[in-house]
């Protein structure tokens, strides 16, 4: 069983789709690659999405290079190991950064974010990670600091790489410019494909002067047509237009729901066995748990490991002193009521406990998952 940040376990039904090669030029592909896109622009509430083969980092980058100018001023909050890459993402790009630090575990609050716009006016734009999963923290009021960026005018980038599918998000609603995010987190399906959901606004802004295969143009120009600038990852497109389908019928909103609830419930059962936890009740991930463990952090991996539960260290400055685990995509009360069987005995503690409704998935979805 893989409780990690990702990639993650997915259903039976999106794994078979993921074995399938074909033509990338035939009328059959161009259906799923129309039908992939406009279930996307549903689930993002964007104006067009990006599909690209590749990794969440390659939508990050192509959101970046893509929306923003070389030289402009950019607001860049880190808080996590997966913030710094998206620093480097726009310090790449020869954008102008202008960065506000938080040390790991915190997150900056929305008279902060408040602050900072008001101090940086002239600034162009705003760069965020959604949700930091080095740190198990987020920014859960999304929809007030999008309200905060887009009042002063500036574009506002969103890597929600391991947020999307898990929290309420809006593009255009919510007046962000664009979101990244990738095919092997919340969305359950598997690694190759990394989406950009545009908004309205944005798609007038995008710039031509980036390398093709970073170019947002260049892929949304093909997908008129119902096709890919380059050879795509077929299977991985088939597997993730299951997920999508999925997804639509399990309900945006209810997915959201099931991810919380299943975040709480393991956050309070792991304090219960001393787990001293990142992140609070403001501002705490629904896809990540992270803390110290009351036993060596590399015992406990391995015993669940030896146990069949992977389970992932931390990363960076935390490598070494957390633990992280991983409740994205189609993780249910089934999955966490394993883990916390498992951790009762190597911890000898009783984890025991019954698991809210809200976590469970739907009848349908519940026999395509094996846990």
């Amino acid at each position: 069983m893989i409780l990690i940040p990702g990639p993650v376990n997915v259903p039976k039904s999106v794994m078979y789709e993921a074995t399938k090669v074909v033509n990338h030029r035939s009328d059959r592909f161009r259906e799923v690659v129309k039908s992939l896109e406009g279930l996307m622009n549903e689930h993002f509430d964007s104006s067009r999405t990006a599909l690209l083969t590749g990794s969440g980092t390659l939508a990050v980058e192509t959101m970046v290079f893509s929306l923003l100018k070389e030289k402009e001023k950019v607001v860049v909050l880190t808080y996590g190991e997966f913030s710094e890459r998206l620093l480097d993402s726009v310090m790449r790009r020869k954008a102008n950064p202008v960065v506000f630090r938080k040390d790991y575990g915190e997150l900056f609050t929305l008279d902060e974010v408040k602050q900072i716009i008001e101090r940086e006016k002239d600034a162009d734009a705003v760069a965020l990670v959604h949700n930091e999963t080095s740190t198990g923290v987020a920014f859960r009021n999304l929809n007030e600091v999008a309200k905060v960026v887009k009042g002063s005018g500036k574009k506002f980038l969103v890597d929600s790489v391991s947020g999307f599918g898990a929290y309420e998000l809006y593009v255009n609603r919510w007046g962000i410019d664009a979101v990244a995010t990738g095919s092997q987190k919340a969305l359950a399906s598997v690694p190759g494909i990394g989406f950009v959901g545009v908004s309205d606004e944005a798609l007038g802004e995008i710039n031509d002067d980036v390398p093709n295969y970073l170019s947002l143009n260049n892929s949304l120009k093909f997908q008129d047509k119902g096709e890919t600038p380059f050879t795509p990852a077929t299977g991985v497109f088939y597997a993730s237009l299951k997920a999508a389908e999925i997804l639509k019928a399990e309900g945006i909103e209810r997915r959201w729901r099931r991810h919380e609830k299943c975040a709480y419930f393991l956050r309070d059962s792991l304090k219960k066995a001393e787990f001293s936890l990142l992140g609070n009740d403001t501002n705490f991930s629904n896809t990540v748990v992270a803390g110290f463990s009351p036993i060596d952090p590399g015992t406990l991996i391995n015993e669940l490991g030896k146990r069949g539960i992977e389970i992932s260290g931390g990363m960076g400055k935390l490598k070494g002193k957390i633990v992280r685990i991983g409740i994205l995509g189609v993780v249910d009360d089934r999955a966490v009521s394993r883990l916390l069987v498992t951790l009762s005995d190597i911890l000898r503690k009783d984890l025991v406990s019954v698991a809210p409704p809200e976590c469970k998935l739907p009848d349908f979805l519940r026999s395509d998952v094996e846990w």
